[in-house]
């Protein structure tokens, strides 16, 4: 239930109040008929119809307020659709394979696999894999802290993992590709975990021993320890193209940041030596000391591991076309509302109308194109567009959609068909937050049969969020449209907090304290190398104070906001970010200078 209406309803009542005074203040003889004095009425059916007619003008007036903001929201759902839709509960999975199952090729598990969670009343939540996940034949059997292995120039301490192959594989029979990590365990270890790797590593080497006892080593760089989640392909949330992918890096890290906590180790099938026994030691060599109190265990580091979200397609309920109706609520499942929520609206079709016979697909209203050459068979055009309102069912928090239909003139049109079948996008609402989390006999099952023994949850599934709907849309809406990267740079670290806070959804203290960390922001022009020419571009200096960042990674914040800055320029242009804190001297990194993919025109 919106609480919205519950003040337009009593403001709404008190004027009528007030105009009741002032009415029998000058037509005492016909107020006193009614009972009607200035405070109140002792006519019981009086003061009944007053309620309600308060009712039902609060209504009214609501209504109107409310249809600005539609404007806003309709462009937002074609520029940043992730502004307006629920946010759907995350988390990270592990996939325990059966060990004699698997090839020394591996097996794949596809991205956007379904998983099933075990049954909450009833109903099972389902996921999705967003990551491809191949499963080999190999296990981390111990992970720690080591002094270095080996005379490496600058390496001060090194890390250690060792692995050990099912059924006695050999080392060399398995086609590595590369083996990709998630980095599991409590923030404070991981994020500061995360720094070194991609922040210190100096040296990377692979070590295993053939059945003679001979050592076989393969050198790598740190080049070769790859970050993952930064990519268009590796995204949680569905976006279209026309939007601005710097944005969905900061709605994603602001939403579930340990889905970047993820790396890939490159270079493994360097091992040429076909009889190498059935263990690999991987040496990570650090040009620092890490924390006194970081814990490294075999559990930090996880194979088989992929983030999964809860969204998945669906027929919604077939809508039958009524002429007194302009507007249709479209549900996902009639039998189980309350674990239902429509993400995002994915096609509008109809397979009966009634005079031809054939098939209409409508198109929505608000899009880069509105097919002007086709219409319904019945020279005319009817596009569809929604309207995302708050539940009005007590207790729930969620959301529903309005379905209507117009012409090119925004006038209320007639689909013509009788029967609407809506391909959606949907959630689980709020049931993913009841989920049971560390089920030892597993957390999901897959939909299709695969070499897997259990899926647990690394991370309990995160509830399902919305982003405000409203007046606040419009402010919103501004912000987006009038920031760009220039008044980024150039108003400093207010323009820069002012575009993160956009993305405080949940307006909790940790992500206000991590942007309040941002100390300053400084710019200047500079010329650099790029390739075999010389480029011009800024080079960006943002300073931070690392207290803001206790038991979150400032260092994963900085990538994060060293790819959004870079999304920004333009081709034949850079931007080099400088990243400090006030508690050193030195720089916390310098990343190299990012070449701009924007096009101009």
């Amino acid at each position: 239930m919106d609480d919205r209406l519950l003040n337009y309803y009593e403001r709404e009542l008190t004027f009528i109040r007030e105009m009741g005074a002032e009415f029998a203040k000058k037509y005492p003889k016909i107020a006193g008929r009614l009972l009607l004095e200035p405070d109140k009425c002792e006519d019981p059916h009086t003061e009944r119809l007053i309620e309600a007619f308060a009712f039902i003008s609060g209504r009214i007036h609501k209504k109107i307020d409310d249809e600005f903001p539609e404007i806003t929201e309709s462009l937002l759902s074609i520029i940043y659709p992730h502004y307006i839709n629920p946010i759907p509960s995350m988390s990270v999975v592990s996939f325990e394979p059966l060990k004699q199952s698997i090839s020394p090729a591996g097996y794949r598990i596809d991205r956007n696999t379904t998983l099933y969670s075990k049954p909450i009343s009833g109903t099972p939540c389902r996921f999705r894999t967003c990551h491809p996940v191949t499963l080999r034949p190999v296990e981390v059997v111990s992970a720690g802290l080591r002094d270095p292995n080996t005379s490496v120039k600058g390496a001060q301490q090194a890390i250690l993992i060792q692995l050990k192959t099912f059924n006695d594989l050999s080392i060399s029979e398995l086609d590595w590709g590369s083996l990709r990590f998630f980095l599991n365990g409590p923030g404070q270890h991981v994020y500061h975990l995360y720094e070194l790797l991609f922040n210190n590593v100096c040296y990377v080497e692979c070590d295993s021993t053939n059945k003679q006892g001979i050592t076989e080593r393969i050198s790598l760089t740190p080049d070769n320890i790859e970050p993952v989640g930064f990519k268009p392909d590796e995204a949680i949330i569905p976006y279209p193209l026309r939007s601005f992918p710097g944005y969905l890096l900061l709605f994603e890290y602001f939403c579930f940041p340990e889905k970047f906590l993820f790396f890939d180790l490159n270079g493994l099938n360097k091992f040429r030596h076909p009889d190498l026994n059935n263990t690999l030691d991987i040496w990570i060599y650090l040009d620092r000391n890490a924390k006194s109190n970081l814990v490294i265990n075999k559990d930090t580091f996880c194979l088989n591991t992929t983030p999964v979200v809860n969204l998945f397609k669906r027929i919604a309920e077939p809508i039958r076309v009524e002429q007194r109706k302009t507007e249709y609520r479209v549900v996902p499942d009639i039998r189980r509302q309350e674990a239902t929520e429509v993400f995002s609206i994915d096609s509008v079709t109809s397979s009966s109308v009634a005079s031809s016979g054939k098939g209409v697909d409508f198109k929505p209203f608000y899009s880069l194109r509105h097919h002007l050459g086709e219409d319904d068979g019945h020279d005319r055009r009817a596009f569809w567009h929604i309207q995302r309102r708050a539940s009005g069912r007590k207790g729930d928090d969620g959301t529903e959609v309005f379905l209507s239909f117009t012409d090119l003139d925004f006038n209320p049109a007639d689909p013509g068909v009788e029967i609407l079948t809506v391909h959606i996008t949907s959630t689980n609402r709020d049931l993913p937050a009841r989920l049971p989390f560390g089920d030892p006999s597993g957390d999901f099952d897959m939909e299709t049969a695969a070499p897997v023994v259990c899926i647990n949850s690394l991370i309990k599934p995160t509830p399902a969020r919305r982003p405000s709907l409203g007046g606040a849309l419009q402010w919103r809406l501004i912000s987006h449209l009038s920031l760009n990267y220039m008044s980024i740079v150039q108003g400093g670290e207010n323009a820069l907090r002012e575009i993160l806070r956009l993305y405080d959804f949940d307006n909790s203290p940790a992500t206000r304290q991590q942007i309040d960390g941002i100390i300053s922001l400084q710019s200047k022009h500079v010329t650099k190398r790029i390739g075999q020419s010389f480029c011009r571009g800024v080079q960006i200096t943002i300073e931070f104070d690392e207290d803001k960042f206790v038991g979150t990674g400032l260092f994963l914040f900085a990538c994060v906001l060293e790819k959004f800055l870079g999304q920004y320029v333009s081709v034949n242009s850079f931007s080099q970010l400088v990243a400090r804190t006030v508690q050193k001297k030195e720089a916390l990194r310098q990343w190299l200078p990012r070449s701009g993919n924007q096009i101009l025109l």
